[in-house]
C-alpha cells in the first residue's frame, strides 16, 4: 500500500512543480480545459515554458490533449484538460444520512450512493458504513466506464467541526464518541490514496464558488440552516478555514433542532391542535414543521419566522464584519419556502449596515442538497495539485501507484 501523504518538493524542483501547478489550476478552474495559449495568458509563463510542461504533465498522465475548440478564424487551439480515467472520490457525512460518489477531475459524477444512518449512532458505525458505499461506488464506476478507472483521492465532508490540518473531528455535539475521530488517515489508509476531511459547509462554499451561485464572486457567504447554523466564508477567492478549521460556527444560532423542539413544545402542551396531531404520527422534525408551514399552519409559520429572525440578526453581524457580496442560504430547514428565506434577507437588511448590504445579493443555494458532494470533489482535486502535493501526485501517476478502481 502507497503512503498517503504528500511529498514536499525538492529544492531543485520547486520553480518546476510551482509553474505546473499554476498551470493546472487554470485547467482545473475550466470545465472544458484550456489552449495553450489561455494557460500562457493566465499564469504569464512563456511558450516554451507552457509547452515543456504541458509535456511533462501530459507524460505523467495527469492531462490529455483533447481535440480542439472551435475556430475562431485562425489555427484552432488545441484543449488540455485532466484525463479522462482520473477519479476521487467525494463522500459525505451528514447528520442524517452517508453519501459517497465517484467524479472525475472534471467534476463529472459517475457513481453516486446516499443511505440513510444517523451520526448519532456512533463513529463506528458510521465510518464503516461510508467506506462499504465507497467501495461499491468504486466498484460501479468501474463496471460502467468499461476503462481502467484510478482513483487519485479522497474528500470528505463532515457535519461537525474539523481540524483541517489533521482532518480530525473535535468535539461534534451529536455524539461523545465523534470527537478526535481520525476521519482523513483512516480513509487514507483504508483505500491507499491521500485523503482530507473538512466541515461540510466548507465544502458547500466551495462548490457554490467552483459551479454555483458564489462563481465568479471574490467574497461570498454560504449558510446552511440544518440541525444547527454554519456558514462557509470564501474571501479574496479562497475558502477561508481560520486558524483551526472552526471559522463559520455557529453553532449558538436557532436550527433544526430549536425549531423542532419549539414545535414539540406546543405539540405536548396541545398549544398547537395541528403540531399534536402531527405528533401522533410520527416525529417532529424541522423539514415538518417548514412542510405544514408551506400548507398553511400558522402556529409552523410562527416558529419559522422567530427563527428566521434570530438566524438574520445573527448573520447581519457577519455581514457588517465580512461584508460578502453573495450569501447564499441552503440545507433541509432552508426549504421552508419563500416567507422564510425573505424573513431572513429582511431581518439582515434592516440590521446590517447599509454599505455592507447596498450591493449584496442573498439568494438560495443553486446546488441543493449535491453542493457538499460537488465541494468535496473540488477540495479533492485541489489538493491534489497544489504546489505541496503535486510533486507527490504526478509520481503516483508515473509509478502506476495511483490506486486502480476494482484492483485487488
Amino acid at each position: 500500500m502507497s503512503d498517503p501523504r504528500p511529498v514536499r518538493p525538492t529544492k531543485n524542483d520547486g520553480g518546476a512543480i510551482a509553474s505546473a501547478a499554476a498551470m493546472v489550476g487554470v485547467i482545473r478552474s475550466s470545465q472544458d480545459g484550456a489552449s495553450r495559449a489561455e494557460i500562457g495568458a493566465a499564469t504569464g509563463l512563456s511558450k516554451a515554458v507552457v509547452s515543456e510542461r504541458i509535456r511533462s504533465l501530459v507524460g505523467a498522465g495527469l492531462l490529455e490533449e483533447a481535440g480542439a475548440f472551435g475556430s475562431t478564424g485562425g489555427r484552432r487551439a488545441t484543449r488540455i484538460r485532466f484525463r479522462s480515467n482520473l477519479v476521487v472520490v467525494a463522500a459525505e457525512v451528514a447528520m442524517t444520512h452517508v453519501r459517497a460518489a465517484v467524479v472525475t477531475l472534471t467534476g463529472r459524477i459517475l457513481a453516486d450512493e446516499k443511505l440513510p444512518l444517523s451520526m448519532r449512532q456512533g463513529p463506528e458505525p458510521v465510518l464503516a458504513t461510508l467506506e462499504t458505499l465507497v467501495e461499491r461506488q468504486l466498484n460501479r464506476a468501474q463496471e460502467a466506464a468499461g476503462d481502467a478507472l484510478a482513483l487519485c483521492g479522497i474528500g470528505a465532508g463532515i457535519a461537525g467541526p474539523v481540524e483541517f490540518a489533521t482532518g480530525r473531528t473535535v468535539q461534534p455535539p451529536v455524539h461523545p464518541d465523534w470527537h478526535d475521530q481520525p476521519v482523513r488517515d483512516r480513509l487514507a489508509v483504508r483505500f491507499g490514496v491521500p485523503a482530507w476531511a473538512d466541515n461540510e459547509v466548507n465544502l458547500m462554499a466551495l462548490a457554490e464558488q467552483h459551479q454555483g451561485a458564489g462563481a465568479k464572486v471574490a467574497d461570498s457567504l454560504v449558510v446552511k440552516i440544518g440541525s444547527w447554523v454554519g456558514a462557509g466564508l470564501i474571501s479574496n477567492g479562497r475558502l477561508h478555514r481560520g486558524a483551526q478549521g472552526s471559522a463559520g460556527s455557529l453553532v449558538t444560532t436557532a436550527g433544526g433542532d430549536d425549531i423542532a423542539a419549539r414545535a414539540e413544545l406546543l405539540a405536548i402542551s396541545g398549544q398547537s391542535t395541528g403540531l399534536a396531531a402531527a405528533a401522533a404520527e410520527g416525529p417532529i422534525t424541522a423539514q415538518l414543521v417548514a412542510q405544514l408551514a408551506q400548507l398553511g399552519d400558522e402556529d409552523c409559520r410562527r416558529i419559522l419566522g422567530e427563527a428566521a429572525e434570530d438566524i438574520g440578526t445573527v448573520l447581519s453581524v457577519l455581514v457588517d464584519f465580512f461584508n460578502p457580496a453573495v450569501l447564499v442560504v441552503t440545507g433541509g430547514v432552508a426549504s421552508g419556502g419563500d416567507a422564510f428565506l425573505a424573513r431572513i434577507r429582511e431581518t439582515i437588511y434592516r440590521r446590517s449596515l447599509a454599505l455592507a448590504t447596498r450591493d449584496l445579493r442573498i439568494v438560495p443555494s443553486e446546488l441543493g442538497p449535491d453542493a457538499a458532494i460537488l465541494g468535496a470533489a473540488v477540495m479533492t482535486v485541489e489538493e491534489l495539485t497544489t504546489p505541496a502535493a503535486l510533486g507527490d501526485t504526478l509520481t503516483r501517476l508515473r509509478t502506476s501507484t495511483t490506486t486502480t478502481v476494482g484492483a485487488e
